[in-house]
């Protein structure tokens, strides 16, 4: 599968009258984060000083900031992670075992009228020591509309019956309420608040 096909099954949260196609955008913001572009205004920004790239991603002219920030803060980040690993398949690697809920604050989101995007991130690691110095893999991703807690439960319920088995949960004070550990047990994992 390209990853023009995996991103256009992405299902599109904007209304009707779409100017860029999401396949493209996505796409654009793929390519400007590989290009070590952090933020949403340097991907427009990216978009801009590489206008020889835009046909190649179905774009007529380079989006705004705007644009990309509201697509953003609509997009099931779920939907596009699942197209984003038929395209970049991995597999869980020997070691894996600690699972790491981070939440986030995009960097670039909250400016002007638009509100902040906030996430909640569960990474595995091989180990509690190396998940400060190291990437880890990404294995979900929910927004955070109220409390991070919550989107931590919503993360762990994707994981489905036994996702943790195995597993030790590891989080800031944002996580540590009883049922965020009741969440984790059900799941066949550990905590080491519980």
């Amino acid at each position: 599968m390209t990853l023009r096909e995996a991103l256009s099954q992405v299902p599109d949260p904007r209304a009707y009258n779409r100017r860029y196609p999401l396949w493209g955008l996505l796409a654009l913001i793929l390519l400007a984060f590989l290009s070590r572009v952090d933020s949403l205004r340097g991907v427009a920004r990216f978009a801009r000083a590489h206008p020889h790239l835009l046909p190649h991603l179905g774009l007529r002219k380079p989006p705004g900031h705007t644009a990309l920030t509201e697509l953003l803060h609509r997009l099931d980040p779920q939907a596009l992670a699942q197209a984003l690993a038929a395209v970049f398949p991995e597999t869980e690697r020997e070691g894996e075992k600690v699972l790491v809920a981070d939440g986030k604050t995009l960097r670039g989101s909250g400016k002007g009228k638009s509100p902040q995007v906030r996430l909640v991130e569960a990474k595995v690691r091989a180990s509690p020591v190396t998940w400060a110095h190291s990437l880890g893999r990404t294995l979900a991703q929910a927004r955070a509309e109220g409390s991070e807690q919550g989107a931590l439960l919503e993360l762990l319920e994707r994981l489905g019956t036994g996702g943790l088995a195995g597993k030790v949960v590891v989080g800031d004070a944002g996580f540590l309420y009883p049922e965020v550990a009741r969440g984790v047990r059900a799941k066949g994992g550990s905590t080491s608040w519980s």
